[in-house]
This record gives C-alpha cells, sequence and structure tokens, in this order.
C-alpha cells in the first residue's frame, strides 16, 4: 500500500498544534529533528522528555511512563515518534497492545524519510501502520490535514486508548540548532516534574 505524502502540513505545523493540545501531559519528543523543531516551537518545557541518541524508543519510554503511579495524574502521556523511528522499535507495539493502557497516546509523524540522517527513504509507505497497530489492540487513526490532527488529538484526549495517531506530514526540516544537554540531566528533570505533578 503506497500513501502519497501531503506537503500542506510540517513537522513544525503538527508539533505546535500536539503542544497546544497537551501542555502539561508527559511528552515523550523522538530524537534529532523532532527535538529541535519542538524547541523551536516551545522552548525548553519540564513536561517534555527529549530522548536523544535512542531511535526507536519512544513509544517504550511513553509506555514506561504511562505505567508509573505518577501518570495517574495525567489524564494523558504522549509519545512523539517518526516513521522511521516507529519501524525500529516495531515490536513494542506489541507489547503496548497487550498491556492496554488506556492513557497512552503515540502520535507517529510520517515524511517517509530518516530526517535526522539525511533524508534516506524508509518503508512506512508501503505499510499500512495503523492497520498494524489495530492489530496491536490500539485504536488508531491516519491524519492528513491540520484540522484532522486536531480532532483526532480531541478524540484520543476523550475516549481510552492506547492510541496511534499517524500523521502525514511534508519532507520539509526547520533549521533549529543543535540540542546536546547531558540525556541523563534531561531524565532527571524530567523525573522531577513527574513526581512535582
Amino acid at each position: 500500500m503506497t500513501i502519497p505524502l501531503p506537503h500542506d502540513l510540517t513537522r513544525l505545523e503538527a508539533l505546535a498544534s500536539i503542544a497546544r493540545a497537551f501542555p502539561t501531559e508527559p511528552l515523550v519528543v523522538a530524537l534529532g529533528t523532532m527535538v529541535r523543531e519542538m524547541l523551536l516551537v516551545t522552548g525548553r518545557q519540564p513536561n517534555h522528555l527529549y530522548v536523544l541518541d535512542a531511535m526507536g524508543l519512544v513509544p517504550a519510554i511513553a509506555l514506561g511512563v504511562a505505567l508509573s503511579p505518577n501518570a495517574r495524574t495525567h489524564e494523558r502521556v504522549v509519545g512523539i515518534e517518526g516513521d522511521g523511528g516507529l519501524l525500529m522499535g516495531f515490536s513494542t507495539l506489541a507489547t503496548i497492545g497487550s498491556l492496554r493502557p488506556e492513557n497512552l497516546v503515540l502520535i507517529v509523524l510520517d515524511n517517509g524519510q530518516y530526517a535526522a540522517t539525511g533524508g534516506q527513504r524508509t518503508a512506512a509507505s508501503s505499510l499500512d501502520l495503523t492497520a498494524i497497530a489495530r492489530g496491536c489492540n490500539f485504536s488508531t487513526t491516519d491524519i492528513r490535514t491540520a484540522a484532522g490532527l486536531s480532532v483526532a488529538m480531541s478524540e484520543a484526549k476523550v475516549r481510552p486508548g492506547p492510541w496511534l495517531l499517524r500523521v502525514m506530514i511534508s519532507p520539509q526540516n526547520q533549521p533549529a540548532p543543535y540540542f546536546l544537554p547531558d540525556p541523563v540531566e534531561l531524565g532527571l528533570d524530567f523525573k522531577r516534574y513527574l513526581g512535582s505533578a
């Protein structure tokens, strides 16, 4: 199955919409371009865990947060992953599906390429990622527009998950400075946020 990529929704626009929809919920943000563009949108936020040098681990980390006792103080835990990262950590979908955390929302920004390493094509366009997620007990939605993303996130906030929202975005990258703090420091900051909520 080949899905053409639209060019009317950029990663930056999608991230801005996600940040508005989930202003205080824990957000686990994928490495590289995703982190750098989220920082352009929001600046550094205490409820954001920026996953550096750990491609494919956003679903697993978000699952751990969603299952933690501190997650009870938040209606949702959100993971923001790329299509390449999702493919790398595919087996986690089965684990999430077997545990069925109702508070977990996984948002996959699908540009059909590995943005952080030069734009190499991923296999996502030849797969029905939402059908695979449905087979793993997720509720799913394919999204192609800003309005569609807003509606899907509103639904995911009130209906139990786990959710996988596949958002088709353009391959456009927004230039942004590198973000290279100590990952241990990022983890401790996020842990403090979870504990203080």
